[in-house]
């Protein structure tokens, strides 16, 4: 077989991926960090050195940025040169050291101002976050982490998520005072899933308030009372929670225990459940 050298060094020069529809592309760039998009906009494809400015989704991350002063700058050089007319599907922001409440502030208003569905922020240290971070109309997906009890939220007022489907909350105190009772959820009116894993609470009950709740799972949280008003819950997993009391709706599917004791909450239901899983350890 005869090779044609010129052509086989042509084949290699050519720059197929610019062949691609813009929405595949758009959708390869927004799979990794921001920064290393626009890297790869400048330096790999010139061709494409706007194409950044359209990515629905963001992905802010400070590894490899030396202080968070820089990384700062560099999340605003972003968020002001992006093309605004181009709404923001999704948010990921994972920071390490502190961080003022305006860096925080302007990214989340950044992405609710531009219909931002899912939310997804990481922190290592405790951070002040400002009330307007737990406010959206139109925000589906909601994760928040920080790394063990990081960071204390104390709401006045519930969170307002009206959109919301899916809240998923890891590693923090939700309350540091006594106050009788604490209510996050019920403006969030159509939350369907809910994770809350070690999560402390120092008020005396967690009100979950939830009309269209569906699944709910507790994993790890300790020393105070929970109420459940959520007449669809259909699924219901604890695991290794030492909590105080737990009032739940008749109409659980499924219900799921794993702990050291057996709660004495259990000897006050009287309701049927279609299947349970029950481990105790020793």
């Amino acid at each position: 077989m005869d090779f044609d050298l010129n052509n086989v060094r042509a084949a290699l020069d050519e720059d197929r991926l610019s062949g691609l529809p813009l929405e595949l592309i758009l959708e390869i760039l927004s799979r990794v960090d921001t920064k290393l998009a626009i890297q790869t906009c400048l330096l790999l494809f010139p061709r494409w050195k706007l194409f950044w400015t359209l990515l629905p989704s963001l992905k802010f991350s400070n590894s490899g940025i030396k202080t968070l002063a820089d990384f700062s700058k560099f999340v605003t050089h972003v968020l002001s040169h992006r093309n605004h007319q181009v709404e923001v599907s999704s948010v990921n922001l994972c920071f390490h050291g502190e961080a003022a409440q305006g860096f925080v502030k302007e990214i989340a208003n950044y992405a609710f101002s531009h219909n931002v569905h899912e939310l997804i922020v990481y922190s290592t240290t405790r951070n002040e976050c400002p009330p307007s971070l737990f406010k959206s109309q139109t925000l589906k997906h909601l994760t928040f982490r920080t790394s063990v009890y990081a960071l204390c939220l104390t709401p006045k007022t519930p969170w307002d998520f009206p959109a919301l489907t899916t809240l998923y909350l890891k590693d923090m105190s939700l309350c540091d005072d006594r106050r009788e009772s604490l209510d996050l959820f019920s403006k969030c009116v159509n939350l369907q899933n809910l994770t809350l894993e070690n999560i402390t609470v120092e008020a005396k009950v967690l009100e979950i308030i939830t009309p269209r709740l569906a699944n709910l799972r507790l994993d790890n949280n300790r020393g105070y009372n929970i109420n459940v008003i959520a007449h669809q819950l259909v699924n219901l997993t604890i695991i290794q929670c030492s909590i105080g009391d737990l009032n739940i709706p008749s109409g659980l599917s499924s219900f799921c225990y794993k702990g050291y004791h057996t709660p004495h909450w259990f000897k006050n239901w009287h309701f049927s459940v279609n299947k349970v899983t029950v481990s105790l350890r020793i």
